[in-house]
């Protein structure tokens, strides 16, 4: 990229974009629509891998990145004192390998509805005790267990239960 001018090699960094609470997807959708190519770094299928941010560049030399603030789902664009925040591309290249080490890792090892698991011994009041997955997220997994003689959904840590 030795002939590229200084605008070509602006249009490939990406901004960052401060979401409002968790409108971070409708934020990426509003970008999406404008033209902006954007990008949410996910955990699974559900968790941002980082709250409340997400990357946007402008898809051609002559978008402004100014609509952006106005953008439903954006709260502001990442600035530092006047100048707005950039990330080079390999930083950005870096985190989508990320991303897919650990969307690969957490689709071998997911606990599915319905297996029966057994809580490890490192969560003293319910190592041991069994029961079934109801649901599953990258870290956090519902599982039904019988306490008092009632079926109870328990949030645990995936890596705290093991498949029986």
């Amino acid at each position: 990229m030795q002939n590229a001018t200084r605008e070509d090699r602006d249009m490939q960094r990406w901004y960052l974009a401060y979401t409002e609470s968790r409108r971070e997807a409708v934020a990426l959708d509003h970008l999406t629509r404008q033209g902006y190519e954007a990008y949410l770094p996910m955990y699974g299928d559900r968790e941002p891998m980082f709250p409340r941010y997400l990357f946007f560049r402008p898809a051609r030399l002559t978008q402004s990145i100014a609509p952006v603030r106005s953008t439903r789902g954006v709260q502001s664009v990442v600035r530092f004192g006047t100048l707005y925040a950039q990330v080079n591309p390999p930083v950005v290249a870096a985190i989508r390998q990320q991303e897919a080490r650990c969307r690969r890792a957490s689709s071998e090892g997911r606990l599915q509805p319905g297996q029966r698991v057994r809580v490890h011994d490192d969560v003293p009041a319910l190592a041991g005790l069994e029961g079934l997955v109801h649901s599953s997220a990258s870290k956090r997994v519902v599982v039904l267990m019988e306490i008092l003689g009632r079926q109870t959904p328990v949030k645990l840590q995936a890596e705290k239960l093991e498949a029986v």
